[in-house]
């Protein structure tokens, strides 16, 4: 069976006591109503670290009093860190994780594939400890680092586990894979989809939305609270499921330094479409209106983003009328 390695463990115990220790509320979410104007939103644009149409939902995160820095100082996208600290709350449902270079720390280079074989014999993924789409490449960052690590890994033991320029991962049998997003405490129910292809998949989510919200709800308040958060979550061929890891959305300190969200927010096809239902799912839960106001020509990317985000709200929220309108005629009229 892979093991956890006890030192990382042991280390990532403390940041899971500071965690702990925050006294975070759970929800934050408390507003009349929510204007996200184009114009306002201007000076965000700048510290992004992706595209500039995310400038809207790191709007809608400040206008709800979310604060983008809160899981700064637990450095959870670090790869290493995230999987230690999902694993002390999570047990079973996070696959084992070490740090690369302590992996192979003090074993012989020559007799590192034995080692590797023996500690992970389901077989295994190297991927870079910060970065992303790691799971777009079947081997993740690659073995090709390996050897290298190996002649490294026996002078240099990481002193942090943010040193970990690399993890190596036990591979998990995916049937499936889906991003799942939260926000807060609630997964939000229609913005769950295949990992790697296109097309809405109503029929498919209540197992991998049930699956994430038990997560969610073992999760201390500190990571809850003020978290909009997109969860790869994989399908094994035995019907269960595993988490491949969290994105969390807010300021990341180093790869690509600046406000990050998930891609799907800021996808060039279907990005607004998206982002329309993170606005009508805040405008359900919390029963506020959320208007999205296109008012900026002079910026005209970003600006007709705001515009398809306007009219796929009007979008959805139709359909979702005429959905609950067949119910309630299917309800009184079932023949």
């Amino acid at each position: 069976m892979p093991r956890w390695s006890l030192e990382e463990l042991r280390k990532a115990a403390g940041i899971a006591a500071a965690i702990e220790g925050c006294r975070a509320p759970r929800r934050r979410r408390a507003v009349a109503q929510v204007d996200l104007s184009l114009r306002a939103a201007i000076p965000l644009l700048d510290g992004l670290g992706g595209g500039t149409r995310a400038v809207l939902v790191r709007q809608l995160l400040r206008a709800l009093g979310f604060d983008e820095r809160s899981h700064l100082e637990w450095r959870l996208e670090h790869k290493l860190v995230q999987g230690l600290v999902l694993h002390a709350y999570l047990p079973g449902m996070v696959p084992v994780t070490r740090g690369l270079a302590a992996a192979l720390f003090g074993q012989d280079p020559d007799g590192v594939q034995n080692y590797l074989d023996c500690e992970l014999p389901g077989g295994y993924v190297v991927k870079t400890a910060l970065g992303d789409s790691s799971g777009e490449s079947p081997d993740g960052a690659g073995t090709q680092v390996i050897p290298k690590y190996a002649l490294e890994g026996a002078r240099a033991l990481p002193p942090r586990l943010i040193d970990e320029e690399y993890v190596i991962q036990e591979r998990i049998p995916i049937a499936r894979e889906y991003r799942v997003h939260s926000l807060e405490d609630l997964v939000i129910e229609d913005l769950t989809f295949h990992r790697y292809t296109g097309g809405s998949i109503p029929g498919e989510r209540d197992a991998p939305n049930c699956f994430v919200q038990s997560a969610l709800d073992r999760l201390p308040d500190a990571l809850v609270g003020g978290s909009l958060l997109a969860w790869d979550v994989a399908l094994t061929p035995a019907g269960s499921f595993t988490i491949v890891e969290v994105n969390f959305s807010g300021f990341h300190p180093v790869f690509k330094r600046g406000f990050h969200c998930s891609g799907y927010f800021h996808d060039y096809n279907w990005g607004a479409c998206d982002t329309a239902r993170l606005l009508n799912h805040v405008a359900r839960t919390d029963g506020v209106d959320v208007v999205v106001h296109a008012d900026a020509p002079d910026y005209p990317e970003e600006n007709c983003f705001y515009a398809d985000v306007a009219a796929w709200q009007a979008r959805h929220r139709t359909a979702a009328l005429a959905h609950v309108g067949l119910e309630r005629r299917y309800a009184t009229n079932p023949d």
